[in-house]
């Protein structure tokens, strides 16, 4: 069932960023599906090895030290995933860091979690510490940029931590 809702959402995620990119200029948007895998043998256990993942992130500005070496820029962004199955969840909000050079890319951000997992009397949720780090690769043919990421999700809570793989596309 999660392997169908995962097929779904990046079908829809393809046509709409095509019908989008052909009526409008880049925005700054970029938008990621893709599966997340728990580190946490427990969580795994709990739930499964693969869960659903998912997020935005906004470029907020250039960045610009010193002298700039040709293929290679950074940027600011700032940005909101989601992570769920089950009665685990977990939603960082993050400021980035990213650094292109030609196609490649690499992030490293931190921000805030917003947690929720399985606990002795039900369900707690929690506010954590974030932190992330990605590399990825963008392919720019064609009318809608597009990009495949892996990620790493950090919290102090471990339970919700892992890498993601991710499909994108840039708006």
């Amino acid at each position: 069932m999660q392997r169908k809702m995962i097929a779904v959402a990046l079908g829809a995620l393809t046509v709409f960023s095509s019908a989008f990119a052909e009526e409008t200029k880049p925005v700054g948007l970029s938008v990621r599906l893709g599966a997340f895998f728990p580190s946490d043998r427990a969580a795994r256990n709990a739930e499964d090895d693969v869960w659903f993942g998912g997020g935005v992130e906004y470029k907020l500005s250039d960045l610009k030290f010193g002298a700039a070496t040709p293929g290679y820029s950074a940027m600011l962004t700032l940005s909101a995933d989601y992570i769920n199955k089950g009665s685990f969840r977990n939603a960082p909000v993050m400021l980035n860091y990213v650094g292109m050079s030609n196609q490649f890319y690499y992030s490293a951000g931190a921000g805030v979690s917003f947690i929720r997992f399985p606990g002795n009397s039900g369900n707690r949720s929690e506010t954590e510490f974030a932190y992330g780090a990605g590399v990825g690769y963008n392919f720019n043919q064609g009318m809608t940029p597009f990009f495949v990421e892996a990620r790493w999700f950090g919290t102090s809570e471990t339970r919700v931590n892992g890498w993601g793989l991710f499909v994108g596309v840039r708006l």
